[in-house]
């Protein structure tokens, strides 16, 4: 009979187990004392530690769905085919910190993108080595962009095609021959693309006329056609 009782109650949710406490709710709980109540202050040599990191940075792949780490480990290695080693550490499900140990291998990493994994935009940030790493958004990829048809006038005209260049995203750099007539039939830019928000298009531009001109994508990740957002 104590026994039925018993299960009665848990089945009831009065007793049973609490959930177990996490790591940050167990720190707060703790009273301190002594040392542990003496902060170690580093403040003087921050700026010194700061300079010490180099070719740090955190990465996730844009992605609800399940992979394996070490697919996307082996992946991006052979995607970069880096020159020096390689390290990856994992801090979250889909979170992780990657170094790498040559200026070349940083370059290629940090300015070669957008890269991908199975088809998902892989979002990198540089990192110093410091920070709280869950304060990074990681919620943009760099993308080359093509803008077509754009006038000659604009083209050739730094400042102007720098603002045609930010009606698609924030600017990284702009390829433009100053005073000269531009070889390709499109402005060609680097922007930052916002993974939360809508593919733009098109860029209308009012001149004597007003004309709409298409923009098309290098290297993109599977962004859904109807609504123009990341469709991973």
């Amino acid at each position: 009979m104590a026994s039925t009782s018993n299960k009665e109650k848990m089945d009831d949710g009065k007793t049973g187990d609490p959930a177990e406490p996490s790591l940050e709710e167990r720190l707060e709980r703790l009273k301190l004392q002594g040392e542990e109540d003496e902060d170690l202050d580093f403040s003087k040599e921050f700026e010194e530690l700061i300079k010490d990191v180099r070719w740090l940075a955190l990465f996730r792949v844009h992605t609800t769905k399940p992979f394996s780490h070490a697919a996307l480990f082996t992946a991006m290695r052979n995607a970069w085919a880096a020159a020096k080693e390689v390290t990856f550490k994992v801090l979250a499900p889909n979170l992780f910190l990657l170094q790498l140990h040559c200026l070349g291998d940083w370059t290629r990493v940090m300015e070669g993108g957008p890269w991908l994994f199975r088809g998902a935009a892989v979002v990198f940030e540089e990192y110093d080595g410091f920070s709280n790493v869950h304060t990074y958004k990681l919620d943009r990829i760099p993308a080359w962009i093509h803008i077509q048809g754009v006038p000659e006038g604009l083209m050739k005209k730094k400042e102007l095609a720098e603002k045609v260049a930010k009606k698609v995203g924030e600017l990284i750099t702009m390829v433009v021959n100053e005073g000269k007539i531009n070889p390709t039939p499109y402005l060609r830019a680097r922007v930052w693309l916002q993974l939360d928000k809508p593919l733009v298009r098109v860029v209308p531009i009012t001149l004597n006329e007003r004309m709409v001109y298409l923009v098309q994508y290098e290297k993109l990740p599977g962004f859904c056609f109807h609504c123009g957002k990341d469709g991973s």
